[in-house]
């Protein structure tokens, strides 16, 4: 008799066991569906959303890109996160960059540690690997790029030829364009390219959304990605695209400095990643401003002196204005090394130019003289004074 109320307690245990993992999974997937599928509400209502987008071939992570958007006012950064980010890594006991996080099958840490470096929730991600970039390109009838100089070199007994100025990149050379390294290219024009290369994949997905939401272009291109989102969410997300001018996207990247770590070069974030946390919330507060800011405009080209007698200021500021894909010569310096306050100097007609690139070093000291140095091909000079601290001016007149 006791053996079988025990037979039964033992069942019931069981049972209650067995419920309670079936309400456990179902939370947790609830949970799960939740998050990925913010891009579906963050849409309609009109919420900001922030995907990541990766880049892989094999199990090596290329290139990590934080496309973050607003859709009320249809403006959008991105951020160049590298994949030699140097840190901590808890899980591996060790000092690497975050590419070593990286799996392919899932890359949740890898996001997770992004999502740390930046200080912004990621509210899903997208991977794609090198040869399904290639497949997605030739689906979209080829990806739209500016290539400066022409390239004709060997890379991984692959032979790799792009042509210079404006062109379209079928499929192989979508993929050559990805993934090929030249020892000559330093680390920001590789993580540039790079980057303008994820901004012509979101600028084609947009322009072919009709063909997308069509059923068979629609499961292939999703065939094509690894992705957490829900399939409506990737439909909508490529809707979206459709609404906003990639062009005009603010182009950012991770900025620090570079150490040797066990034989490797990582790059650990300025001021331990407090300056990269401050560029994302100013970049989230301006996409959610109607008003312009920013600067949008790619071509304008800004001169740096320093003023001041700290060597290697000028540089520093000159990787802040690069980050934001802007051109920048080779820094200088000024007429004289004490001025104390920065100021920034418009010199093609256009204060208001001149005023968003103040913006981003936080500069209020803004003047027009556009009948000076014009014959250098310079929209905006900086003259660095001692109130800038190598990101910011910290002192206000």
């Amino acid at each position: 008799m006791l053996e079988r109320r025990s037979r039964k307690t033992d069942r019931g245990a069981v049972l209650l066991a067995l419920i309670a993992v079936v309400v456990l999974a179902t939370a947790a997937y609830a949970w799960v569906a939740l998050r990925v599928d913010r891009i579906t509400e963050s849409l309609r209502r009109r919420q900001p959303l922030n995907v990541l987008f990766v880049l892989s071939e094999g199990e090596t992570l290329l290139a990590a890109e934080a496309f973050l958007y607003n859709p009320e006012t249809r403006k959008a950064s991105l951020f160049h996160v590298p994949p030699n980010l140097g840190g901590v890594i808890p899980s591996l006991n060790r000092v690497d960059g975050i590419d070593a996080l990286y799996r392919r099958s899932d890359p949740e840490a890898l996001v997770a540690r992004v999502e740390e470096v930046l200080g912004a929730t990621m509210h899903g991600w997208v991977d794609i690997a090198t040869t399904d970039l290639g497949r997605i390109a030739d689906l979209l009838g080829g990806l739209a790029l500016f290539i400066p100089t022409p390239v004709d070199m060997t890379w991984k007994d692959r032979r790799v030829l792009l042509p210079s100025g404006s062109v379209r990149l079928d499929g192989d050379k979508t993929r050559d364009y990805l993934a090929y390294e030249d020892p000559l290219e330093t680390d920001a024009e590789r993580a540039g390219r790079r980057q303008k290369l994820v901004q012509a994949l979101l600028a084609a997905l947009g322009e072919n959304r009709a063909l997308l939401a069509g059923r068979a272009p629609a499961r292939l291109f999703a065939s094509l990605v690894r992705t957490n989102l829900p399939r409506r969410a990737l439909a909508a997300l490529v809707t979206e695209l459709g609404r906003f001018d990639a062009g005009r996207m603010s182009m950012q990247r991770v900025l620090g400095n570079v150490r040797s770590v066990d034989g490797r070069e990582l790059l650990f974030p300025h001021q331990e990643g407090e300056i990269v946390k401050e560029a994302v919330r100013k970049s989230l507060a301006a996409g959610a401003s109607s008003e312009q800011s920013g600067v949008e405009d790619s071509s304008v080209t800004v001169e740096v002196l320093n003023g001041t007698a700290t060597p290697g200021l000028a540089a520093r500021a000159r990787e802040v204005f690069l980050s934001y894909d802007l051109d920048v010569p080779q820094p200088r310096n000024a007429d004289q090394d004490s001025y104390e306050y920065t100021v920034v100097i418009d010199r093609a007609g256009a204060v208001e130019t001149a005023r968003r690139v103040a913006e981003i070093i936080n500069c209020t000291r803004v003047q027009s003289r556009p009948d000076e140095g014009t014959d250098r091909g310079v929209d905006v000079t900086v003259i660095l004074g001692r109130d800038f601290d190598g990101r910011t001016c910290t002192q206000q007149p």
